[in-house]
């Protein structure tokens, strides 16, 4: 799905329309405060909005100039990006984490093609070893990207794909590791803790490793995704976000709220079922695309 067309048919109420209404400024200001919150951005922001607005514009303002100035207090929710580390040129590992069903190992493939076709050598690590199909998974996309997989049978010891696929990366000529990991709910401290001997695994290869451990999130799931994110950061250090399934929510607003409260870098996002179908995250195109008339 093209990343313009995005909500173009789901979001029926779009925020922009509010300012081609020939309402006054007060119930301009109330129907969007409502239309800020029917788009699933949460509460709080959606009042820390609101005063901007309201302190920056008056009932003389343009509405160009009230439209203007909401894109810019939507932009300033989120954090200043810093560029990932894998930016640089190098050898480099990135973790992928969350819960189950999430859009991990679809993610891991949709990453390994981005990679891919920007000429780096990926390979991947099948280290879910607890669901079924797991390892299967990644192995049928492997052999359709061809991009090398390392795995291991259902029970085994997830440390010990890490620790096989750290070998073959730092041994051999393979730019970029992408480690898909298995499901875990972060209220499971067992499975979280495990995640913690993976991350050791990891930096025994290399200390500096790995550059980029980023949290998936089902878009979907709206708020719910933000008690998930608090508790992996307890035991992984998150330095940013990739959205799964970010066709599947018609609003968009909670992607606004995630980064938000979390204070996280959105890195990419997916939207569909096939490799190609992942961009990398702007905030600004983002912004723009909620916002269009």
């Amino acid at each position: 799905m093209a990343f313009k067309g995005l909500f173009k048919t789901a979001w029926h109420a779009k925020i922009a329309s509010v300012f081609a209404s020939a309402k006054d400024y007060e119930e301009i200001l109330n129907d969007l405060e409502e239309r800020l919150i029917l788009a699933d951005i949460s509460l709080p922001v959606v009042t820390r909005i609101m005063a901007g607005l309201r302190k920056k514009t008056s009932r003389s303002s343009p509405k160009e100039d009230c439209l203007e100035f909401l894109k810019r207090e939507l932009l300033a929710v989120f954090p200043a990006a810093q560029r990932p580390i894998l930016a640089a040129a190098g050898k480099n590992v990135i973790l992928l984490v969350g819960i189950n069903g999430c859009g991990k190992t679809t993610s891991a493939a949709k990453l390994a093609r981005h990679f891919q076709l920007r000429g780096q050598k990926v390979l991947m690590a099948a280290a879910d070893t607890f669901r079924a199909a797991g390892a299967t998974q990644l192995a049928l996309w492997g052999q359709k990207l061809s991009i090398q997989v390392v795995s291991a049978e259902r029970g085994a010891d997830p440390g010990s794909v890490v620790f096989n696929s750290m070998q073959s990366w730092q041994n051999r000529d393979f730019d970029l590791l992408i480690i898909d990991t298995a499901g875990r709910m972060q209220s499971k401290e067992n499975l979280m803790r495990e995640l913690q001997k993976i991350i050791k695994i990891i930096k025994k290869f290399s200390p500096l490793q790995p550059a980029e451990t980023w949290l998936v999130l089902d878009a979907s799931t709206g708020q719910n995704a933000l008690s998930q994110a608090e508790k992996f950061s307890e035991f992984s250090q998150i330095n940013g976000l990739l959205l799964a399934k970010l066709d599947g929510t018609a609003k968009g607003g909670t992607v606004i709220s995630i980064a938000d409260r979390l204070r996280l870098p959105v890195r990419y996002a997916g939207v569909g079922e096939s490799a190609e179908d992942l961009w990398e995250f702007s905030e600004k195109d983002f912004v723009e695309l909620l916002l269009r008339p």
